[in-house]
């Protein structure tokens, strides 16, 4: 990689710091090849970074330089600085993990780290990717630029669930060893599901191309709009009363084209297998299409702020008459594992008296009539949220 590849991949990682909300400072660096690595340095505002801020250093310099000499399989670091995350970097022991995805990085508790030393960093790099740095901030490692700026985002929605959360009761850990579990199953099956690079399909449907661009388009609005990060969260649409369309498992929403969407049996769940593989969460979405016939969509968030009411395992009423008309109260499902049918069943028993729901340790999931409108939920209870939490 050459430095303008280089510089183009930061400024490509930049624009999901947003800054909507809360601002990150921080520092974000890249490896280009062997003999250098491009790094912004210092610390700084990460929304308002440009091409100018960039520089390109020796990787026999630094710091930076002696981990990504070390750890061949890194080639992304991220430092990044907000208050909340200052704030519970100052705890004296590791943080209970309270939200799955947080988990499947790191397993049951969040380390906290004395330094960024390299003897430091590569030691945790054995076990997990992320860490809090001792009343400074946290750090985020990964084999390429958007996986460590989605591990930066979700440990910085862990410490807002933390400090936030004491508004609720505080945050409940999960059990120790369905994280372990969680963390082996990333591991071992997530991140390496979808590699293949085509998939097939076939357009049995007149509107079916239309459903396609609308479900990447509302995919990548889910990023834009900070209602997920990454690859995680999930959207579909029915195609008819047999078949729905789904977004595919670990795939980045701005690389998702319309073949690699997913056509998949509700009452079956099968689907062809020159297909990408759909999303994990795929038993949910065809419970609830066969459960409610009038829904047409439903979209899975993991924003900042359900995040802290699923971390705390708690919903809210919805005040606006207009808006508790549309939705209903914002109810929280029975805790079940991720991907079963019992959460599945849970979902569905909560959206016989809703459109909106909070997963325990999960997340949030909106149900409707069309995306658009199913869109406009989400974002509309996730603005709810932020306020009644003094986001």
């Amino acid at each position: 990689m050459n430095i303008d590849q280089g510089s183009l991949l930061l400024q490509n990682a930049i624009k999901g710091f947003h800054g909507r909300f809360k601002k990150m400072y921080g520092q974000i660096s890249l490896r280009l090849n062997d003999k250098s690595y491009i790094t912004t340095g210092g610390n700084k505002l990460l929304c308002e970074l440009t091409d100018d801020s960039f520089f390109v250093c020796d990787i026999n310099t630094g710091d930076l330089g002696e981990i990504f000499r070390r750890c061949p399989g890194i080639n992304a670091f991220i430092f990044g600085c907000t208050p909340d995350m200052v704030k519970v970097s100052g705890r004296n022991s590791d943080i209970p993990v309270a939200l799955e995805d947080l988990a499947m990085l790191t397993g049951p508790s969040l380390r906290i780290i004395p330094d960024v030393l390299p003897s430091t960093v590569v030691s945790l790099l054995r076990n997990t990717s992320v860490a809090l740095v001792k009343n400074s901030g946290a750090i985020a490692c990964g084999s390429n630029l958007k996986k460590a700026v989605a591990g930066i985002q979700i440990v910085e929605k862990a410490c807002e669930a933390e400090t936030h959360g004491e508004m609720l009761g505080g945050t409940v850990p999960i059990p120790a060893e369905l994280a372990a579990i969680y963390k082996k199953r990333f591991k071992d099956v997530y991140v390496n599901r979808n590699e293949e690079a085509q998939a097939g399909f076939t357009v049995s449907f007149e509107n079916e191309f239309d459903l396609r661009n609308q479900l990447i388009e509302y995919g990548e609005e889910l990023v834009n709009r900070d209602l997920s990060y990454g690859s995680w969260g999930n959207l579909s649409v029915r195609l008819n009363k047999d078949e729905m369309l789904i977004t595919p498992t670990s795939m980045d929403y701005f690389e998702i084209k319309i073949e690699d969407l997913v056509k998949v049996n509700i009452h079956t769940l099968e689907y062809e297998k020159n297909q990408r593989q759909p999303s994990s969460e795929t038993r949910m979405h065809a419970h609830v299409y066969r459960s409610f016939p009038e829904c047409n969509a439903i979209i899975h968030t993991h924003s900042n702020g359900m995040s802290v009411f699923a971390a705390c395992e708690a919903g809210f009423a919805i005040g606006d008459p207009v808006l508790h008309e549309l939705i209903g109260d914002v109810l929280v499902t029975r805790a079940e594992e991720a991907e079963s049918q019992a959460l599945a069943e849970a979902v569905a028993e909560t959206f016989t008296r809703t459109h909106a729901a909070v997963i325990p340790h999960h997340g949030a999931v909106f149900c409707g009539p069309s995306l658009d409108v199913v869109f406009a939920i989400a974002e509309a209870v996730e603005q709810k949220a932020r306020n009644l939490l003094n986001f």
